[in-house]
């Protein structure tokens, strides 16, 4: 290997490296200017595809190595995995991410060369990219870099265009810094004027306030071990705190559990809730938990990661975005057994065949479980109607690592985009309270037993997001891409065929 590749490679290993540094929980976002540029300078200065193709790998192997450590941790502290093996099966997952970045590099370093503005093809690229990694195999909607923005004058962007209109003009920052070969006042002027809109579409408010009072939420936060929290003794308890915390907060509009509070099946429980039940109906206060729901009693029906609602109102939702390998495990047949961490509890969900909301009617709430938060396109065409996203979570898994704190990230940035708070309840941490700006306004402390109450301010509208969903910011990448090919050449020939 030479001398310059080295220097290529590991130049994009740190890019990649940098850039979860911009996410949370450090939350340096000028990290991921750096992060771009340098990637950027890595692949100009390859030598023909194929080493672009491996700067892409490198990059993406430093960006989910740090990004999503915690995959190890789950492994490792939760499912009694060998270290050794955890590492393997952590690298291989982050290889396999790498890939789009692999893919992403080729794709660049060849078209490059019929483009007349190459900066414009790096960011269209990116964006597509970005899109692919959140849909395909169900996708892993992780880790985007916009969520670097979040809390900056770029972050006006997310109603219109989402989290990928952030990345976007993240990247168009990095690349107008120092990628554009033009006149410096000319990079000045177009860095300012894609700042000022971005802050200027910041100060827009895209949804209206109800004209209901605000409502006051009470977050549950148990801290129950994963160890134990589904072993028959724990059932009690667990039930017992839940309850006398219910019955102690009646006063409260609406009363969240997180993600399994009930860890048992619904059906199974459902008559030791009925005196609870009722009191609540009196007291007009909702209560929503997580729980297992099946079809049936029967021993062999299929069962749902879901949330069931009572009290004011009646309700339910099965969880639609599974977690590989944690909620189901894909080539069953083949994987089951051969590790424990292929047989961890309740790792055999399914999916609805229709999607749902949760409440309509005293209190509009669209409800998303766990992962499904990490998915933006999916929360905007539940929240559209609502006036409150409300979200549970286990984040017991990943201990102390990054992944709580990304998590909770993402759930800011679904709450800007569609303009709506956003309530978060579970089980350890991070359970907080999330204005529709974003910013969190109470948060519970960690790994420890909480009740976080506070009053939240229900919105109505949409934003232009939850019209437009994905499809705008896709039709502007592929745009970026298409408007700069060269008129005597065709691109998309492996050999550059010339007109």
């Amino acid at each position: 290997m030479s001398h310059h590749l080295k220097t290529n490679l590991a130049t994009s290993i740190i890019a990649g490296a940098l850039a979860p540094l911009a996410l949370a929980p450090s939350n340096i976002w000028p990290l991921a200017l750096l992060s771009v540029v340098l990637f950027w300078y890595s692949l100009n200065q390859s030598k023909h595809t194929k080493n672009a193709i491996i700067n892409g790998l490198a990059y993406g192997l430093g960006y989910f190595g740090v990004g999503v450590s915690w995959v190890f941790v789950s492994m490792v502290e939760h499912s009694d995995t060998h270290w050794l093996l955890a590492c393997v099966l952590t690298f291989l997952f982050c290889g396999g991410l790498a890939l789009l970045y692999g893919l992403f590099a080729g794709l660049f370093y060849h078209f490059k060369k019929y483009h007349h503005y190459p900066t414009l093809l790096f960011i269209g690229l990116w964006i597509c990219l970005d899109l692919l990694r959140g849909w395909f195999l169900t996708g892993f909607p992780w880790l985007y870099l916009g969520y670097g923005g979040l809390g900056t004058f770029i972050d006006g962007y997310a109603p219109i265009l989402g989290v990928h209109g952030v990345t976007l003009a993240l990247l168009a920052s990095a690349l107008l810094a120092f990628g554009m070969q033009v006149k410096l006042y000319l990079r000045v002027a177009l860095l300012g004027l894609l700042w000022l809109l971005g802050y200027g579409l910041s100060t827009v408010s895209w949804t209206q306030a109800s004209q209901k009072d605000p409502i006051t939420v009470t977050l549950l936060q148990a801290n129950i071990s994963l160890e134990t929290k589904w072993l028959p003794p724990t059932l009690a308890p667990t039930l017992q705190y839940y309850f006398k915390q219910s019955y102690l907060h009646l006063d409260s509009d609406l009363i969240v559990w997180p993600e399994t509070a009930i860890a048992t099946y619904w059906d199974h429980i459902a008559p030791a809730f009925q005196p609870l039940r009722e009191l609540a109906k009196e007291e007009n206060t909702q209560i929503i938990s997580g729980t297992v729901i099946r079809e049936s009693a029967d021993t062999s029906a299929s069962y749902y990661n879901g949330l069931i609602a009572f009290g004011a109102e009646d309700g339910q939702y099965y969880k639609q975005r599974l977690v590989p390998f944690g909620e189901y495990v894909p080539l069953e047949s083949w994987l089951r057994g051969a590790i424990n961490f292929f047989n961890l509890p309740m790792s055999a969900f399914k999916l609805p065949l229709d999607e749902q909301g949760l409440l309509t009617q005293n209190i509009a709430i669209a409800g998303n479980i766990c992962y499904e938060i990490t998915y933006p396109q999916l929360v905007a065409q539940q929240a559209a109607q609502a006036q409150i996203i409300l979200t549970v979570s286990n984040d017991t898994w990943f201990d102390r690592s990054l992944a709580p704190w990304q998590h909770l990230q993402m759930a800011q940035m679904r709450a800007l985009e569609n303009g709506k708070p956003v309530v978060r309840a579970t089980n350890s941490g991070v359970t907080a309270l999330i204005s529709a700006t974003g910013d969190v306004t109470h948060m519970a402390p960690l790994y420890q037993q909480a009740q976080l109450t506070g009053e939240v301010t229900l919105m109505e509208g949409q934003t232009p997001y939850n019209s437009g969903l994905n499809w705008p910011i896709f039709l502007l990448s592929v745009g970026l891409i298409l408007c700069g090919f060269r008129r005597n050449s065709v691109g998309f020939l492996p050999i550059g065929f010339k007109t």
